[in-house]
Protein backbone atom coordinates (compact mmCIF):
# COMPACT_ATOMS: atom_id res chain seq x y z
CA UNK A 1 0.00 0.00 0.00
CA UNK A 2 1.37 3.34 -0.92
CA UNK A 3 1.32 6.47 1.11
CA UNK A 4 -1.35 8.04 -1.03
CA UNK A 5 -4.81 6.81 -1.95
CA UNK A 6 -7.18 7.93 -4.66
CA UNK A 7 -10.93 7.70 -4.52
CA UNK A 8 -12.12 5.46 -7.29
CA UNK A 9 -15.44 5.69 -9.05
CA UNK A 10 -17.88 4.00 -6.69
CA UNK A 11 -19.89 2.23 -9.35
CA UNK A 12 -16.85 0.81 -11.14
CA UNK A 13 -15.25 -0.21 -7.87
CA UNK A 14 -18.33 -2.04 -6.70
CA UNK A 15 -18.50 -3.82 -10.04
CA UNK A 16 -14.90 -4.89 -9.54
CA UNK A 17 -15.61 -6.19 -6.06
CA UNK A 18 -18.61 -8.17 -7.28
CA UNK A 19 -16.68 -9.66 -10.17
CA UNK A 20 -13.76 -10.47 -7.90
CA UNK A 21 -16.17 -12.13 -5.47
CA UNK A 22 -17.70 -14.20 -8.25
CA UNK A 23 -14.26 -15.27 -9.37
CA UNK A 24 -13.31 -16.16 -5.83
CA UNK A 25 -16.39 -18.31 -5.47
CA UNK A 26 -15.62 -20.09 -8.72
CA UNK A 27 -12.11 -20.85 -7.45
CA UNK A 28 -13.32 -21.98 -4.05
CA UNK A 29 -13.26 -18.67 -2.18
CA UNK A 30 -10.56 -16.38 -3.56
CA UNK A 31 -7.91 -18.83 -4.48
CA UNK A 32 -8.80 -21.35 -1.83
CA UNK A 33 -6.55 -24.08 -0.62
CA UNK A 34 -3.41 -25.18 -2.34
CA UNK A 35 -3.23 -27.51 -4.10
CA UNK A 36 -6.50 -26.62 -5.77
CA UNK A 37 -9.04 -29.41 -6.13
CA UNK A 38 -10.36 -30.68 -9.39
CA UNK A 39 -14.00 -31.68 -9.75
CA UNK A 40 -12.94 -35.33 -9.44
CA UNK A 41 -11.06 -34.58 -6.25
CA UNK A 42 -14.08 -32.80 -4.83
CA UNK A 43 -16.35 -35.73 -5.67
CA UNK A 44 -13.93 -38.15 -4.08
CA UNK A 45 -13.95 -36.22 -0.83
CA UNK A 46 -17.67 -35.44 -0.85
CA UNK A 47 -16.79 -31.73 -1.15
CA UNK A 48 -19.03 -29.86 -3.57
CA UNK A 49 -17.42 -28.35 -6.62
CA UNK A 50 -17.72 -24.67 -7.43
CA UNK A 51 -17.20 -25.24 -11.14
CA UNK A 52 -20.59 -23.70 -11.88
CA UNK A 53 -19.55 -20.49 -10.20
CA UNK A 54 -22.08 -21.03 -7.46
CA UNK A 55 -21.25 -20.64 -3.80
CA UNK A 56 -22.85 -22.64 -1.03
CA UNK A 57 -22.57 -22.92 2.73
CA UNK A 58 -20.56 -26.12 2.64
CA UNK A 59 -17.88 -24.60 0.46
CA UNK A 60 -17.57 -21.47 2.49
CA UNK A 61 -17.24 -23.48 5.69
CA UNK A 62 -14.68 -26.00 4.42
CA UNK A 63 -12.52 -24.28 1.85
CA UNK A 64 -9.36 -22.47 2.87
CA UNK A 65 -8.28 -19.01 1.87
CA UNK A 66 -4.76 -18.41 0.65
CA UNK A 67 -3.90 -16.44 3.78
CA UNK A 68 -4.86 -19.43 5.96
CA UNK A 69 -2.21 -21.67 4.39
CA UNK A 70 1.19 -21.40 6.07
CA UNK A 71 4.37 -20.97 4.06
CA UNK A 72 6.95 -23.71 3.85
CA UNK A 73 9.50 -23.22 6.65
CA UNK A 74 13.00 -22.34 5.54
CA UNK A 75 15.80 -24.80 6.09
CA UNK A 76 18.01 -24.34 9.14
CA UNK A 77 21.02 -23.60 6.96
CA UNK A 78 19.15 -20.64 5.46
CA UNK A 79 18.95 -18.94 8.87
CA UNK A 80 21.85 -16.48 8.89
CA UNK A 81 21.54 -15.26 12.49
CA UNK A 82 19.78 -16.13 15.73
CA UNK A 83 18.80 -13.42 18.23
CA UNK A 84 17.65 -14.44 21.69
CA UNK A 85 16.05 -12.42 24.48
CA UNK A 86 13.58 -12.74 27.33
CA UNK A 87 10.90 -11.05 25.26
CA UNK A 88 10.58 -10.62 21.51
CA UNK A 89 8.21 -7.85 20.41
CA UNK A 90 7.10 -7.62 16.76
CA UNK A 91 6.02 -4.16 15.67
CA UNK A 92 7.06 -0.57 16.41
CA UNK A 93 3.65 1.01 16.77
CA UNK A 94 2.37 2.39 20.07
CA UNK A 95 1.51 -1.02 21.58
CA UNK A 96 4.77 -2.75 20.71
CA UNK A 97 6.84 0.19 21.87
CA UNK A 98 4.85 0.59 25.11
CA UNK A 99 5.25 -3.10 25.94
CA UNK A 100 9.00 -3.01 25.30
CA UNK A 101 9.38 0.21 27.31
CA UNK A 102 7.48 -1.28 30.25
CA UNK A 103 9.42 -4.56 30.18
CA UNK A 104 12.86 -2.96 29.91
CA UNK A 105 11.93 -0.64 32.75
CA UNK A 106 11.65 -3.79 34.89
CA UNK A 107 15.03 -5.04 33.73
CA UNK A 108 13.88 -7.54 31.12
CA UNK A 109 16.05 -8.38 28.14
CA UNK A 110 13.97 -7.24 25.15
CA UNK A 111 14.44 -7.22 21.39
CA UNK A 112 11.84 -5.37 19.35
CA UNK A 113 11.91 -5.77 15.60
CA UNK A 114 9.60 -4.17 13.08
CA UNK A 115 8.84 -4.15 9.37
CA UNK A 116 8.84 -0.36 9.46
CA UNK A 117 12.03 1.67 9.17
CA UNK A 118 11.08 3.80 12.17
CA UNK A 119 8.52 3.99 14.98
CA UNK A 120 5.03 4.57 13.60
CA UNK A 121 1.88 6.08 15.03
CA UNK A 122 -1.42 5.17 13.41
CA UNK A 123 -3.71 7.09 15.73
CA UNK A 124 -3.51 9.86 18.23
CA UNK A 125 -5.95 10.02 21.11
CA UNK A 126 -4.98 8.19 24.32
CA UNK A 127 -8.04 7.66 26.49
CA UNK A 128 -7.70 7.36 30.23
CA UNK A 129 -10.16 7.37 33.13
CA UNK A 130 -9.54 9.19 36.40
CA UNK A 131 -6.01 10.30 35.60
CA UNK A 132 -3.90 12.97 37.29
CA UNK A 133 -4.88 15.35 34.48
CA UNK A 134 -8.54 14.86 35.40
CA UNK A 135 -7.56 15.78 38.95
CA UNK A 136 -5.68 18.89 37.77
CA UNK A 137 -8.68 20.03 35.78
CA UNK A 138 -11.14 19.35 38.59
CA UNK A 139 -13.00 16.63 36.64
CA UNK A 140 -14.27 14.43 39.46
CA UNK A 141 -17.13 12.58 37.80
CA UNK A 142 -15.02 10.44 35.47
CA UNK A 143 -13.39 7.69 37.52
CA UNK A 144 -13.61 3.91 37.54
CA UNK A 145 -16.08 4.20 40.42
CA UNK A 146 -18.47 6.65 38.74
CA UNK A 147 -18.93 5.52 35.13
CA UNK A 148 -20.73 2.19 35.30
CA UNK A 149 -23.80 3.53 33.53
CA UNK A 150 -21.73 5.11 30.77
CA UNK A 151 -19.71 1.94 30.19
CA UNK A 152 -22.79 -0.27 30.15
CA UNK A 153 -24.32 2.04 27.56
CA UNK A 154 -21.22 1.63 25.43
CA UNK A 155 -21.30 -2.14 25.86
CA UNK A 156 -24.92 -2.06 24.71
CA UNK A 157 -23.91 -0.20 21.54
CA UNK A 158 -21.62 -3.15 20.91
CA UNK A 159 -24.53 -5.52 21.47
CA UNK A 160 -22.59 -6.95 24.42
CA UNK A 161 -20.70 -8.93 21.77
CA UNK A 162 -17.36 -8.03 23.34
CA UNK A 163 -15.09 -9.45 26.00
CA UNK A 164 -16.18 -7.66 29.15
CA UNK A 165 -13.12 -8.92 31.03
CA UNK A 166 -10.97 -6.70 28.83
CA UNK A 167 -13.19 -3.68 29.26
CA UNK A 168 -13.25 -3.82 33.02
CA UNK A 169 -9.56 -4.65 33.25
CA UNK A 170 -8.92 -1.49 31.27
CA UNK A 171 -11.24 0.57 33.45
CA UNK A 172 -9.54 -0.63 36.62
CA UNK A 173 -6.01 -0.06 35.34
CA UNK A 174 -6.44 2.87 33.00
CA UNK A 175 -5.45 5.59 35.47
CA UNK A 176 -2.20 3.98 36.61
CA UNK A 177 -1.11 3.31 33.05
CA UNK A 178 -1.99 6.74 31.77
CA UNK A 179 -0.32 8.39 34.77
CA UNK A 180 2.84 6.44 33.92
CA UNK A 181 2.70 7.75 30.36
CA UNK A 182 1.90 11.29 31.51
CA UNK A 183 4.92 11.26 33.80
CA UNK A 184 7.19 9.98 31.04
CA UNK A 185 6.02 12.66 28.64
CA UNK A 186 6.21 15.48 31.14
CA UNK A 187 9.74 14.40 32.12
CA UNK A 188 10.59 15.15 28.48
CA UNK A 189 9.13 18.63 28.83
CA UNK A 190 5.91 17.96 26.92
CA UNK A 191 2.63 19.45 28.08
CA UNK A 192 -0.37 17.19 28.51
CA UNK A 193 -3.62 18.33 26.96
CA UNK A 194 -7.01 16.68 26.91
CA UNK A 195 -9.53 16.70 24.11
CA UNK A 196 -12.99 17.96 24.92
CA UNK A 197 -15.85 15.58 25.53
CA UNK A 198 -19.01 15.35 23.52
CA UNK A 199 -22.36 16.68 24.63
CA UNK A 200 -25.33 15.17 22.91
CA UNK A 201 -28.52 17.21 23.06
CA UNK A 202 -30.51 14.02 23.63
CA UNK A 203 -28.03 12.60 26.12
CA UNK A 204 -27.55 9.46 24.05
CA UNK A 205 -23.93 9.95 23.01
CA UNK A 206 -22.61 12.04 25.87
CA UNK A 207 -18.91 11.34 26.30
CA UNK A 208 -16.51 12.58 28.95
CA UNK A 209 -13.19 14.25 28.19
CA UNK A 210 -10.58 11.54 28.54
CA UNK A 211 -8.44 11.62 25.43
CA UNK A 212 -4.90 12.69 26.35
CA UNK A 213 -2.46 14.26 23.93
CA UNK A 214 0.84 16.08 24.20
CA UNK A 215 2.37 19.21 22.77
CA UNK A 216 5.92 20.49 22.57
CA UNK A 217 5.21 24.18 22.92
CA UNK A 218 8.78 25.29 22.40
CA UNK A 219 8.82 23.81 18.92
CA UNK A 220 5.38 25.10 18.05
CA UNK A 221 3.86 21.65 17.68
CA UNK A 222 0.07 21.79 17.86
CA UNK A 223 -1.54 19.18 20.05
CA UNK A 224 -4.27 16.92 18.83
CA UNK A 225 -4.78 13.44 17.49
CA UNK A 226 -2.75 14.00 14.34
CA UNK A 227 0.40 15.43 15.88
CA UNK A 228 0.98 14.67 19.53
CA UNK A 229 1.35 10.93 19.11
CA UNK A 230 4.61 11.30 17.21
CA UNK A 231 6.09 12.61 20.44
CA UNK A 232 4.86 9.52 22.30
CA UNK A 233 6.44 6.94 19.99
CA UNK A 234 9.76 8.79 19.89
CA UNK A 235 9.77 8.91 23.69
CA UNK A 236 9.07 5.17 23.88
CA UNK A 237 11.84 4.42 21.38
CA UNK A 238 14.39 6.45 23.35
CA UNK A 239 13.31 4.86 26.64
CA UNK A 240 13.72 1.33 25.26
CA UNK A 241 17.23 2.02 24.01
CA UNK A 242 18.27 3.84 27.19
CA UNK A 243 17.09 0.88 29.25
CA UNK A 244 19.11 -1.65 27.28
CA UNK A 245 16.54 -2.87 24.81
CA UNK A 246 17.36 -3.53 21.17
CA UNK A 247 15.35 -2.33 18.17
CA UNK A 248 15.79 -3.82 14.70
CA UNK A 249 13.97 -1.95 11.94
CA UNK A 250 13.08 -2.97 8.36
CA UNK A 251 12.80 -6.59 9.50
CA UNK A 252 9.64 -8.38 8.35
CA UNK A 253 8.22 -11.32 10.33
CA UNK A 254 7.56 -14.42 8.20
CA UNK A 255 6.17 -17.11 10.49
CA UNK A 256 6.15 -18.37 14.09
CA UNK A 257 7.75 -21.56 15.39
CA UNK A 258 5.53 -23.63 17.65
CA UNK A 259 6.98 -26.74 19.21
CA UNK A 260 5.53 -30.29 19.28
CA UNK A 261 3.94 -30.28 15.83
CA UNK A 262 2.08 -27.03 16.41
CA UNK A 263 0.71 -28.19 19.75
CA UNK A 264 3.29 -26.85 22.20
CA UNK A 265 4.86 -23.52 23.07
CA UNK A 266 5.61 -20.74 20.59
CA UNK A 267 9.33 -20.20 21.03
CA UNK A 268 10.53 -18.16 18.08
CA UNK A 269 9.74 -16.20 14.96
CA UNK A 270 11.53 -16.25 11.61
CA UNK A 271 11.95 -12.92 9.85
CA UNK A 272 13.71 -11.29 6.90
CA UNK A 273 16.26 -8.62 7.73
CA UNK A 274 16.87 -5.47 5.64
CA UNK A 275 19.26 -7.41 3.38
CA UNK A 276 16.71 -10.12 2.66
CA UNK A 277 18.40 -12.72 4.89
CA UNK A 278 16.40 -15.06 7.10
CA UNK A 279 16.96 -14.52 10.83
CA UNK A 280 15.43 -16.15 13.87
CA UNK A 281 14.29 -14.44 17.06
CA UNK A 282 13.95 -16.68 20.12
CA UNK A 283 11.86 -15.46 23.06
CA UNK A 284 12.60 -17.19 26.36
CA UNK A 285 9.53 -15.74 28.06
CA UNK A 286 7.30 -14.85 25.18
CA UNK A 287 6.69 -13.62 21.64
CA UNK A 288 4.51 -10.50 21.49
CA UNK A 289 2.86 -9.58 18.19
CA UNK A 290 1.90 -5.94 17.65
CA UNK A 291 1.82 -5.83 13.87
CA UNK A 292 -1.28 -3.74 13.17
CA UNK A 293 -4.49 -4.40 11.31
CA UNK A 294 -5.43 -6.32 8.15
CA UNK A 295 -7.43 -3.73 6.18
CA UNK A 296 -4.96 -3.72 3.26
CA UNK A 297 -5.49 -7.46 2.76
CA UNK A 298 -8.38 -7.90 0.32
CA UNK A 299 -9.00 -11.58 1.10
CA UNK A 300 -8.97 -11.08 4.87
CA UNK A 301 -11.37 -8.17 4.53
CA UNK A 302 -13.63 -10.29 2.32
CA UNK A 303 -13.82 -12.99 4.98
CA UNK A 304 -13.90 -10.92 8.15
CA UNK A 305 -15.29 -7.47 7.27
CA UNK A 306 -16.83 -7.69 3.82
CA UNK A 307 -19.44 -4.98 4.34
CA UNK A 308 -16.73 -2.30 4.61
CA UNK A 309 -14.85 -3.38 1.46
CA UNK A 310 -16.57 -0.83 -0.83
CA UNK A 311 -14.71 1.89 1.09
CA UNK A 312 -11.29 0.56 0.14
CA UNK A 313 -9.03 0.47 -2.87
CA UNK A 314 -6.78 -2.59 -2.76
CA UNK A 315 -3.47 -1.92 -4.48
CA UNK A 316 -1.53 -4.96 -3.35
CA UNK A 317 1.24 -2.69 -2.12
CA UNK A 318 2.40 -2.48 1.49
CA UNK A 319 3.95 0.56 3.11
CA UNK A 320 5.05 -0.37 6.61
CA UNK A 321 5.99 3.24 7.36
CA UNK A 322 2.51 4.63 6.79
CA UNK A 323 1.34 6.66 9.77
CA UNK A 324 -1.94 8.55 10.25
CA UNK A 325 -3.53 7.65 6.95
CA UNK A 326 -7.02 6.81 5.79
CA UNK A 327 -7.79 4.17 3.22
CA UNK A 328 -6.66 0.99 4.92
CA UNK A 329 -3.35 0.22 6.59
CA UNK A 330 -1.89 -3.17 7.43
CA UNK A 331 -1.57 -6.48 5.53
CA UNK A 332 -2.46 -8.68 8.51
CA UNK A 333 0.99 -10.19 9.03
CA UNK A 334 0.49 -11.03 12.70
CA UNK A 335 -3.04 -12.32 12.25
CA UNK A 336 -1.89 -14.74 9.57
CA UNK A 337 1.07 -15.98 11.60
CA UNK A 338 -1.23 -16.66 14.54
CA UNK A 339 -3.67 -18.64 12.39
CA UNK A 340 -0.82 -20.78 11.07
CA UNK A 341 0.09 -22.00 14.57
CA UNK A 342 -3.45 -22.81 15.64
CA UNK A 343 -4.85 -19.53 16.90
CA UNK A 344 -8.58 -19.03 16.54
CA UNK A 345 -10.22 -15.97 15.10
CA UNK A 346 -12.15 -13.74 17.47
CA UNK A 347 -15.71 -14.74 18.37
CA UNK A 348 -17.36 -11.58 17.07
CA UNK A 349 -17.97 -11.31 13.34
CA UNK A 350 -17.78 -9.27 11.28
CA UNK A 351 -14.82 -7.36 12.62
CA UNK A 352 -15.55 -3.77 13.55
CA UNK A 353 -13.96 -1.11 11.33
CA UNK A 354 -12.87 2.38 12.32
CA UNK A 355 -14.71 4.67 9.96
CA UNK A 356 -13.98 8.25 10.83
CA UNK A 357 -14.84 11.66 9.45
CA UNK A 358 -17.48 12.03 6.78
CA UNK A 359 -16.02 15.02 5.02
CA UNK A 360 -15.40 18.71 5.44
CA UNK A 361 -18.94 19.83 6.30
CA UNK A 362 -19.23 22.06 9.41
CA UNK A 363 -19.40 20.18 12.69
CA UNK A 364 -19.81 21.66 16.13
CA UNK A 365 -18.01 19.26 18.47
CA UNK A 366 -15.01 16.96 18.37
CA UNK A 367 -16.73 13.83 17.02
CA UNK A 368 -20.04 15.27 15.84
CA UNK A 369 -21.37 14.87 12.36
CA UNK A 370 -22.74 17.77 10.31
CA UNK A 371 -26.04 18.54 12.01
CA UNK A 372 -27.62 20.69 9.26
CA UNK A 373 -29.63 19.37 6.33
CA UNK A 374 -28.33 16.20 4.65
CA UNK A 375 -29.66 14.86 1.35
CA UNK A 376 -28.89 11.88 -0.87
CA UNK A 377 -28.53 11.99 -4.67
CA UNK A 378 -32.29 11.74 -5.06
CA UNK A 379 -32.65 14.97 -3.13
CA UNK A 380 -34.17 13.13 -0.17
CA UNK A 381 -33.42 13.70 3.47
CA UNK A 382 -32.52 10.28 4.87
CA UNK A 383 -31.67 10.52 8.59
CA UNK A 384 -31.67 12.38 11.87
CA UNK A 385 -28.46 14.34 11.38
CA UNK A 386 -27.68 14.60 15.10
CA UNK A 387 -25.18 11.73 15.48
CA UNK A 388 -21.46 11.25 15.96
CA UNK A 389 -19.50 11.09 12.74
CA UNK A 390 -19.01 7.32 12.51
CA UNK A 391 -22.76 6.70 12.63
CA UNK A 392 -23.22 9.43 10.05
CA UNK A 393 -20.97 7.49 7.71
CA UNK A 394 -22.93 4.27 8.15
CA UNK A 395 -26.16 6.04 7.24
CA UNK A 396 -24.40 7.54 4.24
CA UNK A 397 -23.23 4.11 3.06
CA UNK A 398 -26.88 3.10 2.63
CA UNK A 399 -27.54 5.88 0.14
CA UNK A 400 -27.24 5.72 -3.68
CA UNK A 401 -23.54 5.69 -4.66
CA UNK A 402 -22.78 6.18 -0.97
CA UNK A 403 -23.00 9.92 -1.59
CA UNK A 404 -24.48 12.74 0.46
CA UNK A 405 -24.94 16.52 0.21
CA UNK A 406 -25.04 19.14 2.92
CA UNK A 407 -26.81 22.47 2.52
CA UNK A 408 -26.72 25.37 5.00
CA UNK A 409 -26.84 29.14 5.17
CA UNK A 410 -24.67 31.98 6.50
CA UNK A 411 -26.63 32.24 9.74
CA UNK A 412 -25.63 28.67 10.58
CA UNK A 413 -22.22 29.98 11.64
CA UNK A 414 -23.89 31.78 14.53
CA UNK A 415 -26.04 28.85 15.56
CA UNK A 416 -23.34 27.90 18.09
CA UNK A 417 -21.18 30.21 20.22
CA UNK A 418 -18.06 28.24 19.38
CA UNK A 419 -17.08 25.48 17.01
CA UNK A 420 -14.99 22.83 18.75
CA UNK A 421 -13.58 20.72 15.97
CA UNK A 422 -11.60 17.50 16.18
CA UNK A 423 -8.43 18.06 18.22
CA UNK A 424 -9.83 20.91 20.33
CA UNK A 425 -8.60 20.65 23.90
CA UNK A 426 -9.70 21.69 27.35
CA UNK A 427 -6.32 23.30 27.92
CA UNK A 428 -6.99 25.70 25.06
CA UNK A 429 -3.88 27.84 25.50
CA UNK A 430 -1.71 24.83 24.76
CA UNK A 431 -3.88 23.08 22.25
CA UNK A 432 -6.19 23.76 19.38
CA UNK A 433 -8.60 26.58 20.12
CA UNK A 434 -12.26 26.39 19.29
CA UNK A 435 -13.29 28.61 16.36
CA UNK A 436 -15.50 31.63 16.73
CA UNK A 437 -18.48 31.93 14.36
CA UNK A 438 -16.58 34.59 12.42
CA UNK A 439 -13.51 32.38 12.08
CA UNK A 440 -15.56 29.39 11.01
CA UNK A 441 -17.46 31.42 8.42
CA UNK A 442 -14.13 32.56 7.01
CA UNK A 443 -13.09 28.91 6.73
CA UNK A 444 -16.20 28.17 4.70
CA UNK A 445 -15.22 30.84 2.20
CA UNK A 446 -11.70 29.43 2.06
CA UNK A 447 -13.23 26.06 1.23
CA UNK A 448 -15.25 27.68 -1.54
CA UNK A 449 -12.01 29.00 -3.04
CA UNK A 450 -10.48 25.52 -2.79
CA UNK A 451 -13.50 23.96 -4.48
CA UNK A 452 -14.48 21.91 -1.42
CA UNK A 453 -17.68 23.92 -0.82
CA UNK A 454 -19.99 25.69 -3.22
CA UNK A 455 -21.64 29.05 -2.56
CA UNK A 456 -24.55 30.96 -4.01
CA UNK A 457 -26.90 33.88 -3.38
CA UNK A 458 -29.87 31.52 -3.51
CA UNK A 459 -30.50 27.95 -2.49
CA UNK A 460 -31.21 27.13 -6.12
CA UNK A 461 -27.75 28.38 -7.14
CA UNK A 462 -26.12 26.12 -4.55
CA UNK A 463 -28.15 23.08 -5.57
CA UNK A 464 -27.28 23.64 -9.24
CA UNK A 465 -23.56 23.45 -8.38
CA UNK A 466 -23.85 20.15 -6.49
CA UNK A 467 -23.04 17.54 -9.11
CA UNK A 468 -25.43 14.60 -9.32
CA UNK A 469 -28.07 16.04 -6.99
CA UNK A 470 -31.72 15.94 -8.12
CA UNK A 471 -32.37 19.69 -8.15
CA UNK A 472 -36.16 19.67 -8.06
CA UNK A 473 -36.40 17.13 -5.23
CA UNK A 474 -33.63 18.87 -3.29
CA UNK A 475 -35.43 22.21 -3.37
CA UNK A 476 -38.59 20.53 -2.09
CA UNK A 477 -36.56 18.93 0.73
CA UNK A 478 -35.08 22.31 1.68
CA UNK A 479 -38.57 23.83 1.77
CA UNK A 480 -39.86 20.96 3.87
CA UNK A 481 -36.92 21.29 6.26
CA UNK A 482 -37.57 24.99 6.69
CA UNK A 483 -41.20 24.22 7.51
CA UNK A 484 -40.06 21.82 10.24
CA UNK A 485 -37.66 24.43 11.57
CA UNK A 486 -40.43 27.01 11.74
CA UNK A 487 -42.65 24.54 13.59
CA UNK A 488 -39.77 23.74 15.97
CA UNK A 489 -40.53 20.05 15.63
CA UNK A 490 -38.96 17.59 13.22
CA UNK A 491 -41.93 15.44 12.34
CA UNK A 492 -39.83 13.45 9.84
CA UNK A 493 -36.81 12.38 11.92
CA UNK A 494 -37.35 13.95 15.35
CA UNK A 495 -34.07 15.87 15.43
CA UNK A 496 -33.58 17.93 18.56
CA UNK A 497 -35.36 21.31 18.13
CA UNK A 498 -32.20 23.16 19.20
CA UNK A 499 -30.52 21.90 16.04
CA UNK A 500 -33.29 22.85 13.63
CA UNK A 501 -31.42 25.69 11.97
CA UNK A 502 -33.40 27.06 9.00
CA UNK A 503 -31.82 27.63 5.60
CA UNK A 504 -33.02 31.18 5.00
CA UNK A 505 -30.19 33.72 5.16
CA UNK A 506 -27.90 34.03 2.15
CA UNK A 507 -25.33 33.53 0.92
CA UNK A 508 -25.89 29.79 1.02
CA UNK A 509 -23.38 26.94 1.11
CA UNK A 510 -23.28 23.32 0.03
CA UNK A 511 -20.96 20.35 -0.13
CA UNK A 512 -20.86 16.94 -1.79
CA UNK A 513 -19.16 13.99 -0.09
CA UNK A 514 -18.56 10.57 -1.65
CA UNK A 515 -17.82 7.79 0.79
CA UNK A 516 -14.56 5.99 0.12
CA UNK A 517 -11.01 5.45 1.36
CA UNK A 518 -10.97 8.92 2.90
CA UNK A 519 -13.35 7.69 5.62
CA UNK A 520 -11.74 4.33 6.44
CA UNK A 521 -8.99 4.34 9.07
CA UNK A 522 -8.45 0.66 9.93
CA UNK A 523 -10.23 -2.49 11.06
CA UNK A 524 -10.16 -3.72 14.65
CA UNK A 525 -9.47 -7.13 16.10
CA UNK A 526 -8.35 -10.44 14.77
CA UNK A 527 -6.93 -13.28 16.82
CA UNK A 528 -8.82 -14.62 19.81
CA UNK A 529 -7.19 -13.05 22.84
CA UNK A 530 -7.90 -13.33 26.55
CA UNK A 531 -7.70 -10.52 29.08
CA UNK A 532 -4.01 -11.28 29.69
CA UNK A 533 -3.22 -10.75 26.00
CA UNK A 534 -2.56 -14.47 25.45
CA UNK A 535 -3.49 -15.65 21.99
CA UNK A 536 -6.01 -18.51 22.25
CA UNK A 537 -7.15 -21.50 20.24
CA UNK A 538 -10.66 -22.70 19.36
CA UNK A 539 -11.19 -23.94 22.93
CA UNK A 540 -10.24 -20.50 24.30
CA UNK A 541 -7.10 -22.10 25.72
CA UNK A 542 -3.97 -19.92 25.61
CA UNK A 543 -1.20 -20.84 23.20
CA UNK A 544 1.80 -20.86 25.49
CA UNK A 545 4.40 -18.22 24.75
CA UNK A 546 2.27 -16.19 22.29
CA UNK A 547 0.72 -12.78 22.95
CA UNK A 548 -0.66 -9.93 20.90
CA UNK A 549 -1.45 -6.26 21.46
CA UNK A 550 -2.97 -3.18 19.93
CA UNK A 551 -5.46 -3.22 17.10
CA UNK A 552 -4.89 -7.00 16.73
CA UNK A 553 -6.61 -7.85 20.02
CA UNK A 554 -9.81 -9.76 19.34
CA UNK A 555 -13.30 -9.20 20.74
CA UNK A 556 -12.72 -5.67 22.02
CA UNK A 557 -15.29 -4.15 19.67
CA UNK A 558 -18.37 -5.18 17.75
CA UNK A 559 -20.48 -3.54 15.05
CA UNK A 560 -18.18 -0.54 14.68
CA UNK A 561 -15.61 1.54 16.48
CA UNK A 562 -17.88 4.51 17.14
CA UNK A 563 -15.42 7.01 18.74
CA UNK A 564 -17.82 7.71 21.61
CA UNK A 565 -14.81 6.95 23.83
CA UNK A 566 -12.33 8.77 21.63
CA UNK A 567 -8.92 7.13 21.78
CA UNK A 568 -10.27 3.99 23.44
CA UNK A 569 -8.13 1.57 21.42
CA UNK A 570 -4.92 3.48 22.11
CA UNK A 571 -5.90 3.85 25.75
CA UNK A 572 -6.87 0.21 26.27
CA UNK A 573 -5.26 -2.23 23.79
CA UNK A 574 -2.19 -0.16 22.95
CA UNK A 575 -1.12 1.50 26.20
CA UNK A 576 -2.81 -0.11 29.22
CA UNK A 577 -2.58 -3.72 28.11
CA UNK A 578 0.90 -3.21 26.68
CA UNK A 579 2.14 -1.62 29.89
CA UNK A 580 0.70 -4.44 31.98
CA UNK A 581 1.95 -7.20 29.68
CA UNK A 582 5.46 -5.80 29.73
CA UNK A 583 5.44 -5.87 33.53
CA UNK A 584 3.94 -9.38 33.64
CA UNK A 585 6.44 -10.89 31.20
CA UNK A 586 9.38 -9.21 32.90
CA UNK A 587 8.32 -10.76 36.21
CA UNK A 588 7.67 -14.23 34.76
Amino acid sequence: MGTSQKVVNRRNFLKGVMLAGAGAAAAGMAGCAAPQQTAADAAATDMPTTGTGQLNAEVINTAKWDFEIPPTPVADDEITAVHEADIIVIGAGVSGLACAASATEEGADVILFAASSQPVSRGGSNHGIGTKVHERLGIKDYTKDTIDGFIRQELARNGYRVDQKKWYKWINNSASTMNWLIDLMEEKGYITTMEIGYTDTAGVFDAHPGSHNWVQVADGVESGARTGQDLVIKMYEEKIKNQGGQIHYSTVAQYLIREDDNKGRVTAVVAKDPDGNYVKYVGRKGIVMATGDFSANQDMMAKYCSWAMPLLEFTGEVDYDVTFQFGGLGPGDGQKMGLWVGAAWQHTLPNAPMIDSVGPMPYRQSVADFSGLLLNKKGERYSNEDVIFSYGTYAMMMQPDMTRYGIWDTAYANWFDKWETFGSTIVDKEGKDAFTPEQYLAQWDENVEKGTFVKGDTVEEVIAQLDGLDAEAAKKSVDRYNELCAAKFDDDFHKDPSLLAPIKEGPFYGCKVETGPAQFLCVTGGLRTNENMQVCDENNDPIEGLYNLGIMVGDSYANCYNFAICGHNLGMNCNTFAYMLGKDLAAA
